[in-house]
Parts: C-alpha cells; structure tokens; sequence
C-alpha cells in the first residue's frame, strides 16, 4: 500500500519507538511517496516500509501513521452496494434516541451493546453510538464482517474497517460527494491523554445518513450536541474543512467491507 506524507518534516526511524535514542535514518517532506511492507495493520501507529520519492529515497524504516495518508493514483470509489437501505437505519435510529445523552464511560457501566440496553441505560459515547448503528446495518447488507469488530474506540473503529476494506480516505482525496449513508467518519479534534499511541489519534467518529429526499446529515453522539444529534452535512462537512486539510479527518465505507 502506497502512502504519501502529509507533514513538513516526518522523521524515518530504525524501529517503531518515537525516542531520543532511537536513530533516525531520514526525513520525508510534505508530498513524499512511501510505501508499505503489506497490508495496513489495524490499529498499528507505525508503518514499516521503503521511502519512494524525496531526499530519502530509496531508504527503509518506520513512519508514524497519523502524518501519512492513503496515496491514490486515481479518485477513490466506495463498493457498489445501494446505500439507502442504511441510509434508513441511520435516519430512523437517530430520530428514535434524540433524547439520549452523552456520557464517556471511562469508568463505571459499560456502554449499551445493544438497542434495548441503550433504552434502558439513556446514554452512550460516540463510538457506542456508531458501533449500534454499524451492527444493523452490517447485518441488513448481510455483510461478513463481525459487528464485534466495532465494539471498542473511535480510532480502531476507523482503522478496523480501513484494513479490511483497503480503503481509508484523507487529506486531499477526501471530498464531500464522497461522504454517503454507512460511511465512518474519524476527527482528530486535539491532542487528549487518552488517545495518545492511536494510530491516527481520533478522537471522535460519526456516521453519514440520509434523508428520503436525498439530503446527507451527519449523525453523532456528542458531548456538545447534547447527546445522539444529527448536524447537515453541508453544516458539518464546512467546519471541518481546517481539519482535512491538516489530515485529521479520515472516513471509510461499512458498505464496502467484504
């Protein structure tokens, strides 16, 4: 798999640990080719592999995933699948649960793992919230993927569903037409304690719907919405724009996983 680097400076190491005394072999620039020993590994913040292009080409070692981005040579395409169906589920289940709130469960009750339990306990997080949504509308597509594979935080959400799928979407191929029912989205809003060594430090995921008329909104549950809150994806997708230049916004496809 091909990456290109998104960052100014991004330092190429002899092994996978961002200390002083680990040596550093090279530097990539903004725009540097860099491409991997396989295939992207769930949840890893280190790729290893081969500099392409730049002052250091032709040298091996280990990156940081968060300051790489997925290198297309063509615009990327999602699966064929018919998204209204999802789009559906989306729309029913986040009018059905407006009135849930949001809580982070770091301590305490486990979030709700499914839609009874959600009823019963009246709050969830943001990668509850998306895991509930992604369990029906995997199993209405009759998708193969295990919903379980869902079932934890935001950033292996994202990056779950990027590795089986081949396709995680950032940066400069991160367009709006792109965004459709039963896509992930992951934002890394700001540097938290808690999502330190994530592979690409997300912080925050939310999921695309669709209204019977076409319309895209975003579905969330959020801290500042209040709790389950869906936002216009014309709303939405305008105050991130800062964030996907600097390629902390990262959406892929429930849709297109096998």
């Amino acid at each position: 798999m091909r990456f290109v680097s998104t960052t100014s400076a991004l330092n190429l190491r002899q092994d996978p640990r961002a200390s002083s005394d680990v040596p550093i072999l090279g530097e990539l620039r903004q725009g540097d080719l860099f491409e991997s020993d396989g295939k992207e590994k769930h949840g890893d913040p280190w790729v290893v592999g081969n500099v392409l292009s730049g002052m250091a080409a032709g040298l091996s070692g280990y990156v940081r995933r968060k300051w790489l981005a997925q290198h297309f040579d063509t615009p990327p395409v999602w699966g064929p699948l018919d998204p209204t169906a999802a789009a559906h589920i989306i729309r029913t289940r986040t009018k059905e649960f407006d009135a849930v709130v949001y809580h982070l469960p770091l301590t305490g009750p486990k979030k709700a793992a499914t839609w009874a339990e959600l009823s019963k306990s009246g709050w969830i997080d943001c990668s509850g919230w998306v895991y509930l949504l992604a369990r029906e509308v995997l199993g209405a597509y009759g998708r193969k993927t295990k919903p379980g594979a869902l079932s934890t935080h935001s950033d292996s959400q994202i990056t779950a569903v990027g590795a089986r799928t081949g396709l995680t979407v950032s940066w400069t191929w991160l367009q709006k037409p792109l965004l459709r029912p039963g896509v992930l989205v992951g934002i890394d809003f700001k540097e938290y304690s808690w999502d330190r060594n994530r592979a690409l430090d997300i912080d925050h995921i939310v999921m695309i719907g669709g209204d019977e008329d076409g319309s895209m909104f975003v579905s969330q549950s959020s801290s500042s919405g209040g709790g389950v809150n869906r936002v216009p994806l014309d709303k939405w997708w305008a105050s991130v724009g800062t964030l996907v230049s600097a390629n902390r916004v990262h959406a892929v496809d429930l849709l297109s996983l096998p």
